[in-house]
């Protein structure tokens, strides 16, 4: 990637290294493989299924951004 700006480097990188990511994990749940996120006192948010089931999918307990207890 090319970034053409008349600002300085130091202006346009500034805080760049101090960016935090959230943690991310593969887990199964209830045979369904996906990546969740921890969202604190033993829950985890789903991000992604990772499933190649097409109806794991159209469970409503499995959309991204639920919430589930592991």
């Amino acid at each position: 990637m090319i970034l053409y700006t008349p600002m300085q480097l130091e202006l346009v990188l500034e805080g760049f290294d101090k960016t935090e990511y959230p943690e991310y994990k593969e887990i199964d749940y209830k045979g369904v493989r996906m990546l969740v996120e921890g969202a604190g006192y033993g829950r985890r948010r789903i991000v992604k299924l990772l499933s190649t089931n097409p109806y794991d999918y159209l469970r409503p307990e499995m959309t991204p951004g639920s919430l589930i207890e592991c």
